[in-house]
């Protein structure tokens, strides 16, 4: 018998204004009269981050391909058809490795996404994701909460999603656009939540808001604690709780202590992981959109509390050192083990 959801976990159209109390589990980069902009970071796939790796190895594996095909071709000690037999194959070798890296390379950095765009003044809101270029006209959006599920495991639980669907002015049960703007969420009253926050910006004011934190998430601080190997991937939000909880020490619990020896043989997934939180390409806003730099507020603002207090900052920098630090290690008695088996494999098929 299906176990039944949640009674929060279910999808329907939500209320366009509640007594919600306000909250994202987003982060803001930018919160002034002009626009909020929420960061779309967790956006990108585990498939996206692991890719670059990927791409390496097919370029690694082609010019393998092609230094064994010039070494067969030069070699007078196998005959004419054995020569031809191996640069062949060296050859197929060679292209493919090529041709996969090629693909991982477009599948990595081909697959831009944006940040989140609020335009108040303009009354759009835009956002590029899955090669479409979103702009939303605000007085014809309702939100949806839409029903998801987590990673493909024994056990996933589901979760809901707010979507924000615009429809047309002159038939308002047709929608023209739609996407996914926060996820993923408890339940309802979450979506409720996240969709209040939206709306009190941009039908309000700005100072309506109870007070928000504007963060950097280029830095590399954000990419080791909320993409790194201890953040679950990108779901980083109750990771810093309990950093703060525990005087930013990392390594709290036994869990965390295990997924030490997780790094030691799949240090790609993690490092790539971080790498592209850092470097990954992104969609700006369209200038015909903003009258000013989207990367760059309009003047101070009073509704954030930006920058992070002189304790926090401390506390995610001693933080991100000790994940470094011991992603670092791990990563390099990886690179050693590996080699070690690869060298002995190699003997091996070599006799």
């Amino acid at each position: 018998m299906t176990e039944p959801l949640p009674a929060e976990i279910y999808e329907g159209e939500l209320p366009l204004c509640s007594p919600s109390e306000p909250g994202s589990v987003r982060d803001i980069i930018r919160l002034d009269d002009e626009m909020m902009v929420w960061s779309d970071n967790g956006a990108a796939a585990t498939i996206e981050s692991i890719m670059p790796f990927f791409a390496i190895a097919g370029v690694v594996i082609s010019l393998g391909g092609l230094c064994a095909g010039i070494a067969s071709a030069t070699s007078m000690m196998d005959s004419v058809g054995i020569r031809i037999l191996n640069v062949s194959l060296s050859a197929l070798l060679a292209i493919g490795g090529a041709t996969g890296a090629y693909f991982a390379w477009r599948i990595s950095f081909g697959s831009k996404h944006s940040d989140v765009y609020f335009l108040r003044r303009q009354r759009k809101i835009f956002h590029y994701t899955n090669k479409t270029a979103f702009v939303l006209d605000w007085d014809n959006v309702r939100p949806y909460a839409r029903l998801g599920f987590g990673p493909v495991q024994l056990g996933a639980r589901p979760f809901v999603a707010l979507e924000l669907v615009e429809y047309f002015k002159n038939d308002p049960q047709v929608w023209r656009a739609r996407f996914v703007v926060d996820a993923p969420l408890a339940g309802r009253e979450a979506c409720q939540q996240s969709w209040e926050l939206i709306r009190r910006y941009m039908d309000e004011a700005p100072a309506s808001l109870p007070v928000q934190t504007v963060v950097n998430p280029r830095s590399w601080t954000s990419a080791l604690l909320e993409f790194g190997p201890l953040s679950d991937g990108g779901d980083a939000h109750g990771f810093l709780q309990g950093l703060r909880n525990h005087n930013w020490q990392p390594f709290w619990s036994g869990d965390h202590l295990l997924k030490v020896l997780v790094w030691i043989v799949f240090w790609p997934d993690q490092v790539f992981r971080m790498l592209y939180a850092r470097f990954r390409p992104r969609v700006g806003l369209p200038e015909a959109l903003a009258g000013a730099p989207a990367d760059q507020a309009s003047g101070p603002s009073p509704y954030a509390t930006t920058p992070l207090s002189a304790g926090e900052q401390r506390g995610r920098r001693k933080a991100a050192i000790t994940v470094a630090v011991v992603c670092t290690a791990c990563t390099l008695i990886s690179l050693v083990a590996w080699s070690v088996v690869a060298r002995r494999m190699l003997r091996a098929v070599l006799g």
